[in-house]
Formats: C-alpha cells, structure tokens, sequence
C-alpha cells in the first residue's frame, strides 16, 4: 500500500514543483516606466520591460524608448 501511493505521489508532486518554479524563476518580466517623445503630444510615459543593456534600441511604434524623463538613458529590446 505504502509502496504504490509513492509511486503514484511522488512523480505527481515532482511534475507540480517544476511547473510551479518555472513560473517563479522568470525575473525578465519585471515591468519599469519608459519615456518616448511624442512630436504633437510631448513626453509620453508607458510601462515596458525592456532592459538597460543590449543592442537592438527598445521602441514604442517609430518612437525609441528612453528610461529617464531627459530621453539620455536608452532601453533596449530582449535578446
């Protein structure tokens, strides 16, 4: 009895933790503020999550996107 409950438990939980900590390990997804220049409406503030670092410039529509209000810090795209 105790033997076949193990059999049966075991993989079940194991199969549970993986997908429950494969949702929790994802530290990409954290969300920041990021600036643009709008040529009729000004600044612009939306939420990304591009990082500070890479090579391919982070944009909104045909507008790159900045981290500070002074559009002199650039984020950019996920690898």
């Amino acid at each position: 009895m105790k033997n076949s409950f193990l059999k049966i438990v075991l993989p079940a939980f194991a199969i549970l933790m993986a997908v429950g900590l494969a949702f929790a390990t994802e530290e990409h997804n954290s969300a920041q503020t990021g600036y643009y220049e709008h040529p009729i409406l000004g600044l612009q503030t939306i939420q990304t999550d591009c990082p500070d670092l890479g090579e391919v410039p982070c944009m909104e529509g045909q507008y790159q996107v900045f981290k500070n209000p002074g559009l002199t810090i650039e984020l950019y795209e996920r690898d």
